[in-house]
């Protein structure tokens, strides 16, 4: 009597063994969490690439506004004006830091000389004097003696939306410019900072 009992019951197992049927809902559920993590994975690098590219281009924007600047001289409402306009094209909330610094080569001193330098968030972009603009020298154009450059700093608090795949960073842009018509003037650029 046993024995019928235990063939019947390694035959039944045996087909359960060899029944194929429910399997893609295990399967299904056992790759879903995978898929789930890629797509939100993929979609934080997209964002975080997107919020790169968006301060690139406002920064961009306003060192191609501040090459063409020739009327007045630049004021701290204008600064600020550009750091609105920066926000605007970023779209993100939030508002980003901006610096400008207009620097002039000096070929008697062989050396970047800071002629001016607004920087609306002074505590996180201190203003440039002509002692720290050196330490930016290697990534500033080469300039004939008296040809001047403005330069243009950025920078952009990155949370991602989702917690995976990268972290809480800053973004930053350094954007040097020559001046189009003539060297740019900024009126009482210690207003600012």
């Amino acid at each position: 009597m046993p024995v019928p009992v235990l063939s019947r019951l390694s035959a039944s197992l045996r087909r359960f063994l060899r029944a194929e049927h429910g399997n893609a809902v295990i399967e299904g559920a056992m790759i879903l969490p995978i898929m789930l993590w890629a797509a939100f994975g993929l979609y934080v690098f997209w964002d975080g690439y997107k919020s790169m590219n968006k301060l690139q281009k406002a920064t961009y924007t306003v060192g191609d506004i501040v090459s063409r600047w020739q009327s007045a001289a630049l004021t701290v409402t204008d600064a600020n004006g550009l750091q609105t306009l920066m926000a605007y094209m970023i779209s993100d909330g939030q508002v980003p830091r901006l610096r400008l610094t207009s620097v002039v080569w000096s070929g008697t001193n062989n050396r970047f000389e800071v002629q001016w330098s607004c920087s609306l968030d002074p505590t996180v972009l201190p203003p440039f004097t002509t002692l720290t603009v050196q330490t930016q020298a290697d990534r500033i154009p080469t300039t004939p003696a008296g040809g001047t450059q403005i330069l243009i700093e950025s920078e952009f608090d990155y949370t991602p939306v989702f917690s995976g795949g990268i972290e809480a960073m800053t973004f930053n842009e350094f954007v040097p410019v020559r001046p189009r018509f003539g060297n740019v003037a900024f009126s009482n650029p210690t207003a600012c900072n």
